[in-house]
């Protein structure tokens, strides 16, 4: 919640991962120190040069830019819906909720009101179910009391929808389209421990179960579920922060079971988790993008020295995945094309009408790629990251992502 101190937040590897490696961590977060590392992955290399293409400024976000610390001016999503990009910000460690959001149009470079106020320090990304959009609120700045949630504009309107006693937010999504699932932590109550919770609501929001929940024998309700995918009408997650590892918990529609001893994604950002082409893809930091079709799990893009920061998918037939060192594609989630170096500053991507945009950290800034036509390029121009695999088959009946 964003009335409670510093010291009882998770703190997000996502963003020290990547900024610990430039020796810059000013207004960032270090990984849950009450996480287990894992093991050092085989290093990786790749001899793929990526072309570097300018770039140019095409807007500063206002919302952005006014908020009071430097972390708060990071651009942390850009998803399009009807020709304008949602633009995700805030401070998930500064407390400088509200977080009002605005839209950019890349025609016109305007920025305009979305009529979208969420109360939460920080929107981290947007989901589209059923064509509408799904903010998840990351850190909600409401009472320690009262329920929280996430704000749609599935009725027409943005509203904010308070709908189960969470403590974060971090992810939204539907095993079947009619029902809804909010994945997160739960409430730290004096004789109980919060932990890793999921809701699930199969009456259109209007009520909501706690349907998952794992914690920590020694620790003190930290544990989290950062993300939720649906692949094959089973949902699966995952809880990061538990001492003894949680297992991979699989729900059928029916009933849950367990995959002891996969551990797929330890990303700890929603944005890095995508379903695509019958495969759910996410970051493994250190590792590289793994890729699970509810067999076995990939290893589809090695990381060299960066890990992947945000997916887009914005219906071209491919999608796209940021990380420090260059703008990749896929149009199967396994073989991906290297498409351009990206600025130091490049934190999120959105693509539109064969243009890549960019948004930046620390600065509220939006950027485009120029002189690169994405319908131009094909998989013979540049080398695939990914010429190599490597695939493990999981354990139990599903996993996704050993």
């Amino acid at each position: 919640m964003g009335t409670r101190p510093l010291s009882t937040r998770p703190l997000l590897a996502a963003l020290a991962a990547t900024a610990v490696s430039v020796g810059c961590v000013g207004g960032l977060a270090a990984a849950p120190a009450q996480a287990k590392k894992p093991a050092p992955p085989t290093p990786v290399t790749t001899t793929t040069v990526l072309p570097t293409y300018p770039t140019s400024i095409v807007g500063v976000s206002p919302q952005a830019l006014a908020k009071s610390t430097t972390s708060g001016k990071t651009i942390r999503s850009l998803t399009m819906d009807n020709g304008k990009f949602y633009v995700g910000h805030g401070d998930y460690l500064g407390n400088s909720g509200p977080t009002k959001v605005s839209t950019f149009d890349p025609v016109t470079r305007t920025f305009a009101e979305s009529g979208l106020t969420a109360p939460t320090e920080e929107i981290t990304t947007f989901r589209k179910i059923n064509g509408k959009l799904y903010a998840p609120w990351t850190d909600p700045t409401g009472s320690a009391t009262a329920n929280q949630g996430f704000s749609t504009n599935a009725s027409g309107t943005w509203t904010n929808q308070f709908k189960a006693p969470a403590e974060h937010v971090f992810d939204v999504a539907s095993l079947n389209g009619s029902d809804l699932w909010m994945v997160g932590s739960a409430k730290n109550v004096v004789g109980t421990k919060g932990g890793a919770a999921a809701y699930r609501s199969t009456d259109g929001g209007a009520s909501w179960s706690l349907v998952a929940k794992d914690t920590s024998v020694v620790e003190l309700g930290q544990e989290r579920y950062y993300w939720a995918a649906a692949l094959n009408g089973k949902m699966y997650l995952q809880a990061h922060g538990v001492t003894e590892d949680a297992p991979l918990r699989v729900f059928n529609g029916t009933s849950w079971s367990t995959v002891p001893g996969a551990n797929p994604c330890n990303t700890v950002e929603s944005r890095s988790v995508e379903v695509f082409k019958g495969r759910i893809l996410c970051t493994s930091f250190g590792i590289g993008v793994v890729a699970f079709d509810g067999t076995k799990t990939t290893t589809v893009l090695p990381s060299t020295k960066w890990n992947i920061l945000d997916f887009d998918v914005p219906g071209d037939g491919y999608i796209y995945a940021l990380s420090r060192g260059g703008v990749y594609r896929s149009a199967d989630g396994l073989s991906w094309t290297g498409l351009t170096t990206v600025p130091t500053y490049a934190w999120s991507i959105g693509v539109h009408n064969g243009t890549i945009y960019l948004g930046e950290r620390l600065n509220a800034t939006i950027r485009k790629v120029d002189g690169l036509n994405l319908a131009s390029v094909t998989t013979t121009a540049t080398t695939t990251t990914a010429a190599t695999t490597t695939t493990t088959p999981c354990k139990g009946k599903s996993g996704k992502g050993c």
